[in-house]
């Protein structure tokens, strides 16, 4: 009987191991399972970057149990310092994420936002959903307030399954200024070389977002990763397969049961 709990604590232990890839480790921050609610848990500057909690009192774990009625918020030094990739001129960076799109609210009109990043100047830049399923990018170009300016796409989300996203902004394959999101993966994207990301400083990431019907999208968002460069195509098919290699929930869930039959063994060892 030993033996066989023995056994079967080893295969759950080697079955379901935590995933951590390349790509996701060189992000400046991100975050594979949003176990730990507002601190990042990889990349080069994760402690640099701090959440904070919209209103309503959302909870960031896995990915949220109750819905507030506002974005989620992340700042620090790892935003501020994002480089100028393009003559000094445009910010270059690149955020991607992995959804759950049977949680995408689509709105009742108009877009809702999936992600925004902000600057000391009020430029605001980002990725949205339009009240049909399309995505669509987001820009407003002075500091007048709430996005209202957004170009449709012509991909509409689907219904249910995961989908993996990373919008790039900057000189994007070393060539082109502006701004490109992949779709699913790298082969499939799409441009857009007059929305470039200028002006000063990111200030604030924000995650989900509330339109006047009140769909927020925050709990959409299975896992989110921001590089301070414009990712390459290559390097967003890799962090592509980073990101459907990591473990769902449950299996995390197996991996900390493996940890706690381990350690029993090395108990009753003793």
């Amino acid at each position: 009987m030993k033996k066989t709990i023995s056994i079967l604590c080893a295969l759950v232990a080697l079955g379901s191991s935590v995933y951590a890839g390349v790509l996701m480790d060189q992000s400046v921050f991100g975050y594979t399972q949003f176990a730990d609610g507002l601190s990042a848990d990889v990349g080069t500057q994760k402690s640099s970057i701090t959440g904070t909690l919209g209103t309503g009192n959302e909870i960031w774990y896995g990915m949220l149990r109750t819905r507030g009625t506002s974005a989620a918020h992340f700042s620090g030094a790892a935003l501020s310092s994002m480089p100028y990739g393009s003559g000094n001129t445009r910010v270059a960076m690149s955020v991607s994420l992995m959804l759950d799109t049977s949680k995408l609210v689509r709105p009742t009109t108009g877009f809702s936002t999936i992600f925004s990043a902000s600057n000391a100047a009020g430029l605001q830049w980002g990725l949205g959903i339009t009240s049909t399923g399309s995505l669509c990018m987001l820009w407003q170009p002075n500091s007048s307030g709430s996005i209202t300016n957004y170009a449709t796409l012509g991909y509409t989300v689907p219904a249910t399954g995961s989908l993996s996203l990373s919008l790039v902004t900057g000189r994007y394959e070393g060539t082109t200024d502006g701004t490109r999101l992949y779709v699913g993966n790298s082969s499939t994207y799409f441009t857009n070389t007059g929305l470039k990301f200028g002006g000063t400083s990111i200030t604030q990431l924000n995650v989900g977002g509330d339109r006047t019907d009140n769909s927020r999208l925050q709990a959409a968002v299975q896992q989110l990763y921001v590089h301070d460069k414009a990712l390459s195509q290559t390097e967003v098919g890799s962090l592509m397969a980073e990101m459907a290699a990591v473990p769902e929930p449950a299996t995390a869930t197996l991996s900390l049961l493996g940890l706690a039959c381990m350690a029993w063994r090395r108990r009753r060892a003793a």
